[in-house]
């Protein structure tokens, strides 16, 4: 019997944010579907990402290309890895790369002659306009990429600033047990940074002194946001592993400022827990206001929407969160969402 394709999911990671997540559950849904995967980390970093802890306990094969290859130069190590994966007889049909730094490498490969025969797919996971040098390399890295033969976005937004054909692929979650929590509390999840509008969060929880309301994550803005916060907040710090969390959690707030299709969302609608969001991106299209959650136009209707949460019945607030849950169940979950990256791949059958 023919072994299946190899697929690599090339990355650079530090911390444990949306691409992490998305990597992560990209290569169960692989692995799950029987193919053999390697997630490839551009760079070693001390303390190791959290991501290579993760598929380790999936049991899922890593690389590590500055500490394998670290005899070359950055830009050509990926280049003697395929060397190296032909002479094992193991080269990939697919690299699958994620974000800019990982996009630049692969098509950098490709110029370079250390690509053929394989399929080059670049997906797109920012939706904000970055600042300063990052903002050069992300101009580089949407405008270079006709040099990979497929391009995947995660939300139509995202896809609007490519300027090549692209596919909207989305973001996507494992089923999950529903979750039942009664104290209606209020969560934050994600990066405290300006993007993320935590500050929003806390001046939104002002409204509701006797309501608890809890931050999960760290970032720069950490120190000021805890000098604002009332009472009614607790800060948890940065979580390795939010499966031990969502327990705790009864509602979740996007309060960003932009974003493409967050994976906090999906994770918290797949165990029932319902998302009151601005008007961001994705999440028009995947929440039903007062049907599985709620969209706001400003903090002012978040606000207001609160107010009503707090005031449902039981019976009601068991129907939202069923709803919340059978959306992802049926749209975004990785039995319907692996089969698509299958047919980008051109390996299906």
């Amino acid at each position: 019997m023919p072994l299946s394709p190899v697929i690599w999911l090339l990355l650079d990671s530090r911390s444990f944010g949306g691409i992490e997540t998305h990597v992560l559950e990209l290569a169960k849904g692989l692995v799950a579907h029987n193919y053999q995967v390697t997630v490839v980390f551009s760079t070693e970093y001390t303390p190791a990402a959290p991501l290579v802890a993760a598929l380790q306990g999936e049991e899922i094969q890593t690389m590590t290309l500055s500490r394998e290859y670290g005899n070359v130069s950055t830009m050509f190590r990926l280049r003697e890895a395929i060397a190296a994966s032909k002479q094992q007889d193991r080269i990939p049909s697919v690299i699958h790369a994620h974000g800019y730094k990982a996009n630049l490498m692969l098509r950098f490969t490709r110029l370079i002659g250390g690509t053929d025969s394989i399929r080059l797919v670049s997906s797109f996971h920012a939706g904000e306009t970055p600042t300063g040098r990052v903002r050069i390399y992300d101009a580089i890295d949407r405008f270079s990429a006709f040099l990979s033969e497929q391009r995947v976005c995660v939300s139509r937004a995202i896809q609007s600033k490519v300027p090549y054909s692209s596919v909207l692929v989305k973001n996507f979650v494992p089923r999950a047990e529903l979750v039942s929590v009664s104290e209606r509390n209020v969560a934050f999840v994600g990066r405290l940074s300006e993007e993320k509008g935590p500050d929003t969060f806390v001046k939104i929880a002002q409204h509701f002194p006797e309501r608890q309301f809890h931050i999960y994550g760290s970032g720069p803005l950490e120190s000021s946001l805890q000098q604002q916060a009332g009472d009614n907040i607790q800060f948890h710090g940065h979580q390795n592993n939010m499966n031990n969390v969502w327990s705790n959690v009864d509602l979740l707030l996007i309060t960003s400022r932009y974003e493409g299709l967050p994976m906090a969302a999906l994770e918290a609608m797949s165990r029932g827990i319902p998302v009151i969001s601005f008007e961001l991106g994705e999440l028009p299209n995947v929440i039903d206001s007062g049907s599985n959650g709620w969209i706001a136009s400003d903090p002012q209707e978040m606000v207001s929407i609160l107010n009503e949460w707090f005031t449902l019945s039981d019976s009601k607030r068991a129907q939202i969160k069923y709803q919340a849950q059978q959306t992802i169940e049926l749209n975004y979950s990785t039995e319907v969402v692996i089969p698509t990256m299958l047919d980008i791949y051109g390996i299906t059958g």
